[in-house]
């Protein structure tokens, strides 16, 4: 038997006063995060189950809720999908033990907004989360007052989320999600990361993630690209100068290091730092200090330093290029992004996202892709990885001449697995076409595949799903009946194909 949930503090609707749920049938825990968050002048409603924090979600009274995922009942991420289900306000942030990392990962899928770890190392962390959340909420309560029907709503909501994290991680891959674990890992902390990844792989969207989840959200991000700068000017561009330090310098000016403090220092292509550079920013990483050119002033490094490189680093050290101490002062955390070839199970999620994107900011017409040009972006080698995906999806969304982007609106590099789309005869059967596919699979495929099941099994079923659906015009109770599957069998896989999950009509 559920009730209401209970209340520690003042009487809501107080001017300047913001409502918090924490959900979690642990007292102990309960206990310590209200006395935290009412420190902040927060005010604070408590749920020790799920039927209770579901009713409590529903009546959008509160700005933010701190929800555990092990609770009687339900169990918080199912009560998670139920409440966005039902259209609920509130922005949720899971709670979660380091343990079941993965579990965190699908919450954010399922919709919430954050999520935190335990047991908590610093409650300073926690209000930072419940600050920035309460921020968020403030800006979608804007939006939806300028927005003129929930479809415009959602749009500005999901403009606004992208612009204040400057970007999207995308993808359900296993080698994404262990990114997003370490992700969750390293924000509790200010370690200095080190993030590797081949050009286009999204290693500035990675810095920027764990800048605006971290408790340095409210600072400046400030990116630099270490090869894009001449190699006599990036010393006076990272830490400043002096009037008269040098010919020309006639003012003071701050450095990058100045401008991020309070906030996380992007240095990109860090292995083109020259190597006279190297022993100034190795003091900054030991001592937390530094000067700026020609001056005498020792200054604080009030920031966090994150770094990345699509390049070889260990072997930069072997060659001499690269200081080995600087290199193991970078790399305190090492994160490695993976290249697109390497999660091809997440292509068809960013080619949909592309086309949205096409749509949303260029004025693109195409709203759809066509199953062999889904077979043409799934087999192409991706040597430029995401980026080189968004511009050849961009360029077809906008060239396309209807709304759908076929496989002769695709150009593509020259490293394509199979370079010349399929063009099947009329006179071919069904099980002749696919014993084509199957041998191009296993023909022009650099490497034997491992599951060539799984992968033949998705081509058949997403242009399958997606064709009913449309025949459907997006009624799911229609479209599994049309294809023979229970509803909840259809929804299953359209969360496993990355296929939009749109509301059926009533």
């Amino acid at each position: 038997m559920s009730s209401a949930p209970s209340s520690h503090s003042t009487p809501t609707g107080e001017p300047g006063r913001k409502l918090v749920l924490i959900a979690d049938d642990d007292p102990g825990i309960r206990l310590v995060l209200r006395h935290r968050l009412e420190a902040a002048a927060y005010e604070v409603e408590e749920a020790g189950d799920s039927q209770t924090t579901l009713q409590a979600l529903l009546s959008n009274r509160y700005e933010v809720a701190l929800v555990d995922i092990m609770m009687p009942g339900a169990g918080g991420l199912e009560v998670l999908s139920k409440a966005r289900e039902q259209g609920t306000r509130t922005l949720v942030i899971v709670i979660t033990a380091a343990s079941t990392m993965n579990n965190a990962v699908e919450a954010m899928k399922r919709g919430a907004h954050d999520y935190l770890t335990k047991p908590f190392e610093n409650l300073d962390l926690v209000a930072a989360a419940v600050g920035r959340a309460i921020e968020v909420a403030g800006l979608e309560k804007l939006v939806r007052g300028l927005a003129g029907s929930a479809a415009d709503f959602t749009r500005l909501r999901d403009e606004v989320n992208r612009q204040l994290v400057g970007g999207e991680l995308i993808g359900r891959s296993p080698a994404m999600q262990e990114v997003y674990k370490l992700i969750g890992r390293v924000v509790t902390n200010e370690a200095t990361i080190l993030i590797c990844g081949e050009s286009g792989t999204g290693k500035e969207l990675v810095a920027r993630a764990i800048h605006f989840k971290s408790s340095r959200w409210r600072g400046p991000f400030v990116a630099v690209n270490c090869s894009a700068i001449p190699a006599g000017l990036l010393e006076s561009e990272l830490f400043g100068h002096e009037r008269g330090a040098f010919t020309g310098a006639s003012e003071r000016r701050t450095g990058k290091f100045e401008q991020a403090a309070g906030g996380t220092l992007f240095l990109d292509e860090i292995a083109d730092l020259p190597l006279e550079l190297q022993p100034k920013l190795l003091r900054v990483l030991q001592e937390r200090e530094f000067s700026r050119v020609g001056g005498l002033e020792v200054l604080r490094a009030q920031l966090r330093i994150i770094a990345a490189t699509n390049h070889d680093l260990e072997a930069a050290v072997a060659a001499g290029k690269f200081r080995e101490d600087l290199y193991f002062r970078l790399r305190v955390i090492p994160i490695n992004l993976p290249p697109l070839r390497d999660r091809r199970e997440d292509i068809a999620e960013l080619t949909d996202y592309f086309v949205s994107k096409a749509a949303r900011e260029m004025g693109a017409h195409a709203r759809y892709v066509a199953p062999d040009a889904r077979g043409k972006l799934q087999g192409y080698g991706w040597p430029g990885n995401v980026r080189e995906l968004e511009n050849t999806v961009l360029r077809a969304a906008l060239l396309t001449p209807g709304n759908t982007i076929r496989s002769e609106d695709l150009e593509l590099g020259r490293t394509a697995l199979h370079p010349r789309p399929m063009q099947p005869e009329n006179n071919l059967s069904l099980s002749s076409l696919i014993e084509q596919r199957i041998h191009e699979m296993l023909e022009n495929n650099i490497t034997e595949p491992h599951d060539l099941y799984q992968k033949l099994i998705a081509e058949l079923e997403r242009p399958l799903i997606e064709m009913t659906l449309r025949r459907a015009r997006g009624n799911q109770v229609h479209a599994a009946r049309i294809l023979g599957l229970n509803r909840n069998t259809l929804r299953k896989k359209l969360v496993e194909h990355g296929i939009p999950i749109t509301k059926s009509p009533a």
